[in-house]
């Protein structure tokens, strides 16, 4: 221990030496070399001296017995512990991914690019046959990894007994948790709250880390219509859904305690691609397209998967997708080009090497010509680029660094950053008269419904227990009494259909109803909209029991009923908020929280006309918007306004922007503006705030089909509101100049070393 207890500037020093040292002392790497992302292999090995130190570990360790490979941080030329710390730059991750596909065998090519499902942790048989295979260089990933042991145990084998000694992918569907469940994306799209959403994530990401997973398959999205709305839905606009995607990728991809990765995230579009192929709109793949560059520009995703295309939907997605494919474009994972290859290779549109196509088979392919070395290397140098900016090899490369006390937060940590997000998922879709917030004056409260007390619905479909309404009332102490309203249902019996028993708990339910002050009805519709039989009954026997009707929606798809044609007066739709579902919802119900929620898809009549539209949500405040102003600047426009809270309560209101070009002025403004651009704002009673929102190239310009953005001058129509539907209307005139200026100008991120995919040129 003592040659390590020196002076911290001695550190320091060493340490900086250490990086010029990498920097500047390699005559074989060029700058061009260094900003390339497809990697040119050099043809002959370069002599020892002009390798990174970690490069020629690799070329020691091809050299030497797996068995005897010596302790890494005694090796000569190769850093320190101490130095081993500091990050590493993106040219040292090029120039090692260079050098390592030198010494690969085309088995350990193929070998990156196979995945195979982990055996029960029991078997043994089973873990030695895959154990044998990952000490091969036949393994790449690992999917359906059980604990943190059985991935340790795989990744000590891979690292200490396979030739090259390349860590191992453990990849895993995250959703929505793993230990702790949060809502589902559909409930959470409603919060418009990145922060939440990102936090919730960063919790998921942790208790996978846990579990031994560091490849998320998530975000997936998927935009709803009028038609459909799955639970795991973004909702209908691309913006948001966008927005959503991008918190929830920093949220799986936050940097631990040194700095490092701990997990990879994978943006799956497949959703979003085949919603072309089912509605034959050309328009997806650009919608696709715009997500992807979101991930990439905000979050700077790992991987990006978007499924299996045939036909028009294959050329559209290729040809929208081109330039990020291409050198210059995004250099993480693309991981649908594995199943495209495997469905070159076995002649099968679903089949892919994430499913078990076998290192063998690709070799196979590389001798018969039927796949070229530069595509192979290609993709092999995504996935070692991949495992490098997540530490994976610069810990295989440095000694067996103690593993860190474990900074996951305590379950009870997990479940109050759930509750957060819970809290500001539900809508409050109608509210008059105003029956919201449950105070004094609500009288005796009356619980109703099979929802309230029920601790499965909530999670959608997962296995766990979630609180109920009844729960979170108990433990708020909020006084109640409750009736399930309808009989015991059998296991054959569907939740929604009638039967005889019914009649009599209905009846029961009505005497309690007249007797109560306020009646609170929680009902779980379907994903198509629909209460069914039985709960409609019920709804409606207690509307005319009883005034004051509050109905709790626990349904996926939020829903607005109609008796005798008019709405029920108050309606709070809570989706399936996982977990914390039934404290969350009684917050909200007695004014402990305040809603805040807003719609992410519209709710639509069976004849397709808007009933509530897209971003609606009632609070306990009451906002006003006013002073709406347009102002012009260098190479932008400005929306300005007031937003003044003229309530009593404190609130969060979520403002909206929506642009569109008129495509003919005839003065008509557009009917149909897609979200552009909105701003969470919490106000206490009498407060104002003055809002500024950005109209740039982003908010005015449009990919086309071809990849390429555009702005065409002409006028646009401007709506700032408080959904869209309530606001103020502006309007803007573009010049062709300015339109060609802003066109030209474009966006070159530039990339963050250290983080996964990244946009090298616009």
């Amino acid at each position: 221990m003592a040659k390590h207890c020196l002076p911290w500037c001695e550190l320091v020093f060493r340490a900086l030496a250490y990086r010029i040292f990498t920097i500047f002392s390699h005559p074989c790497v060029s700058p061009a070399r260094t900003q390339r992302l497809a990697v040119i292999q050099p043809r002959v090995s370069p002599p020892d001296e002009q390798l990174s130190p970690g490069a020629a570990r690799w070329r020691q360790r091809a050299q030497s017995k797996p068995d005897i490979t010596p302790h890494r941080s005694r090796m000569p030329g190769y850093p320190s512990e101490d130095l081993m710390i500091q990050p590493a730059t993106d040219t040292e991750c090029q120039r090692l991914i260079a050098d390592l596909l030198v010494y690969m065998s085309p088995l350990e090519k193929a070998g990156q690019l196979t995945m195979r499902p982990a055996p029960p942790a029991d078997d043994q048989g089973e873990m030695e046959r895959l154990a044998t295979e990952v000490r091969a260089g036949r393994i790449g990933s690992i999917s359906g990894i059980q604990n943190h042991e059985q991935a340790d145990y795989f990744q000590n084998v891979a690292q200490t007994q396979s030739r090259l000694g390349i860590p191992l992918l453990f990849p895993a569907e995250t959703g929505t948790g793993i230990d702790t469940i949060f809502p589902t994306a559909f409930a959470g799209s409603s919060s418009w709250d990145m922060n939440a959403i990102e936090a919730s994530e960063a919790a998921i990401a942790q208790e996978a880390d846990q579990r031994g997973i560091n490849w998320a398959f998530s975000p997936e999205v998927i935009l709803s219509n009028a038609r459909e709305a799955p639970a795991d839905t973004c909702g209908q606009d691309t913006h948001l859904a966008a927005s959503i995607a991008a918190a929830r990728i920093r949220g799986l991809q936050q940097a631990d305690t040194r700095g490092a990765f701990t997990l990879l995230s994978c943006l799956d579009l497949s959703a979003v691609v085949a919603s072309r192929g089912k509605e034959g709109n050309a328009v997806w793949p650009t919608r696709a397209l715009e997500i992807a560059l979101a991930a990439i520009r905000d979050a700077n995703v790992g991987s990006i998967a978007i499924g299996a295309t045939d036909g028009d939907t294959k050329r559209e997605v290729d040809m929208a997708f081109g330039f990020l494919k291409g050198p210059g474009g995004f250099d993480g994972i693309w991981l649908s080009e594995w199943d495209e290859l495997a469905g070159e290779l076995t002649a099968s549109e679903i089949a892919g090497l994430r499913e078990g196509m076998s290192a063998d088979l690709l070799v196979s392919a590389i001798d018969q010509g039927l796949i070229s070395s530069e595509r192979l290397d290609s993709m092999v140098s995504r996935v070692l680029r991949a495992k490098f900016r997540l530490g994976l090899l610069r810990a295989a490369l440095s000694s067996s660094l103690p593993r860190q006390a474990s900074t996951l937060p305590t379950p009870i940590h997990n479940r109050e950053i759930a509750l957060e997000l819970a809290r500001r998922s539900p809508v409050l879709l109608r509210n008059e008269p105003p029956l919201l917030p449950l105070g004094i004056d609500a009288g005796d409260i009356l619980l109703v419904g099979p929802a309230a007390s029920d601790r499965s619905a909530p999670l959608a479909g997962r296995e766990g227990i979630a609180a109920s309404i009844i729960d979170g009332f108990e433990q708020l102490g909020v006084p109640h009494r409750y009736v399930s309203g309808l009989a015991l249902r059998g296991g054959g019996t569907a939740p929604g259909d009638m039967i005889a028993a019914d009649r009599m708990a209905i009846g029961m339910a009505i005497e309690a109803a007249k007797r109560a002050g306020t009646v609170v009805l929680a009902l779980a519709g379907t994903a198509s909209g629909e209460l069914g039989e039985a709960n409609e009954q019920l709804m409606y026997a207690l509307s005319a029991a009883n005034p004051r009707l509050v109905l709790v929606t626990m349904g996926p798809r939020p829903i607005d009923p109609r008796i005798s044609g008019r709405s029920l007066p108050c309606i709070l739709h809570a989706g399936q908020l996982g977990t914390m579902s039934g404290h969350a919802i009684a917050e909200l119900l007695t004014a402990e929280s305040s809603p805040s929620g807003k719609l992410s898809m519209g709710i639509f009549s069976p004849d397709g006309a808007v009933m509530l539209p897209f971003g609606h949500g009632h609070t306990y405040a009451d906002f006003a918007l006013t002073d709406f102003t347009i102002e012009l600047g260098r190479d932008r426009f400005y929306a300005i306004a007031q937003l003044h809270n003229t309530g009593t309560c404190e609130g969060t209101e979520t403002v909206q922007l929506y642009i569109a070009r008129r495509t003919v002025d005839d003065g008509v403004p557009s009917k149909h503006m897609p979200l552009a651009d909105f701003q969470r704002v919490r106000l206490r009673p009498g407060e104002r705030e003055t809002l500024t929102i950005e109209i740039g190239r982003e908010e005015l310009g449009a990919h086309q089909p071809d990849g390429s953005f555009r702005i065409e001058g002409g006028t646009f129509d401007v709506f700032l509101g408080l959904s869209s539907e309530r606001g103020i209307a502006g309007r803007i005139t573009l010049s062709e100049q300015m339109a060609r200026a802003m066109t030209a100008q474009g966006i070159h991120p530039s990339p963050t070393l250290g983080a996964f995919g990244t946009l090298r040129s616009a």
